[in-house]
Parts: structure tokens; sequence; C-alpha cells
């Protein structure tokens, strides 16, 4: 326990002391003066500091600050790019096989194909 601890404790015995001895108007008047002092109680915004002269703010209850937003909208993006690339690679791909099919009928194979010995064992293999 600390000394503002210790002292807060004190203080709270010390008008606890004296409490039957309060008449009821005033009793009424601590009450509503309580009430009103939380009623426009708004709790201090923190400041940390993390170093380098950068400090960041502790408000309680903002998800959408600026710092956040952008978080959002960069991960959004992200998103849609990675969405995007999914999507052309399973609908707009070429087969391989199916594009040198199409380029054996259309007698349009580069010269590189035929010195190759995979594309003789094929040929072999499939007559």
């Amino acid at each position: 326990m600390n000394k503002e601890d210790r002292m807060g404790k004190e203080v709270a015995k010390l008008l606890n002391h004296s409490l039957g001895e309060i008449d009821q108007n005033t009793l009424y008047r601590l009450q509503s003066a309580r009430r009103a002092a939380l009623e426009n109680y708004q709790p201090a915004e923190k400041i940390f500091y993390v170093g380098a002269g950068i400090s960041a703010h502790g408000g309680q209850g903002r998800f959408f600050t600026h710092a956040n937003t952008n978080k959002l909208l960069l991960s959004v993006i992200v998103l849609f790019i990675l969405l995007g690339s999914i999507y052309w690679k399973v609908n707009y791909e070429i087969d391989e096989n199916a594009a040198i099919d199409t380029m054996i009928l259309a007698d349009e194979l580069p010269i590189d194909v035929y010195l190759n010995d995979e594309f003789d064992a094929w040929l072999d293999s499939t007559s």
C-alpha cells in the first residue's frame, strides 16, 4: 500500500467518524452534489511516452481514431488485391497443357520444343 492509499483511508476514517451526527438536510445536499459530480465526470485521457519524443494517447472508447482508420483502410485494400488475384488465377489462367495442345494443332510451336528430348518422349507415349 502506498502513501496515497494510506492517506485516503485516514481521511475516510475521519469523515466516517462523525457520520451519525450529520442532519438530514446536509446529507441530502451531499448526495445531490455527489450525483451531479458523477454525471459530469469524464475520465482524463492518459498519455503514454513511448520514447524518442513520441507519445500515444490512451483514450477510452475511441476505436475509429485516425491511426486505426488508416490500418483498417489498408487492410481492406490488401484484402481486395488478394481476392482480385485469386479471382484472376482461377478464371483467367490458361492451362499449360491446353496451350501446348493448341499450339501443336495450330502448328505454332517454337523451335525449342522440337529440340527438347522430353517432347519427343511425350510424342512417342501419345502415339
